[in-house]
């Protein structure tokens, strides 16, 4: 796997202001994830689908 800066990932795309506008959205989205937080640890599994009557 090659490593690219930013700058070569957006500078060598055939859009470039496109995929600028594309990381712009990912790094906004990435904080807005960490500021939400995260879900409270639980001691045990839990799943959110009900398992009667799958099987």
């Amino acid at each position: 796997m090659e490593k690219f800066a930013l700058s070569s990932g957006v500078s060598l795309m055939k859009d470039p202001i496109l995929m600028a506008s594309a990381m712009k959205h990912a790094v906004i989205a990435g904080r807005e994830a960490y500021l939400a937080g995260r879900m409270a640890k639980k001691r045990y599994a839990d799943p959110s689908s009900p398992l009667a009557g799958l099987i």
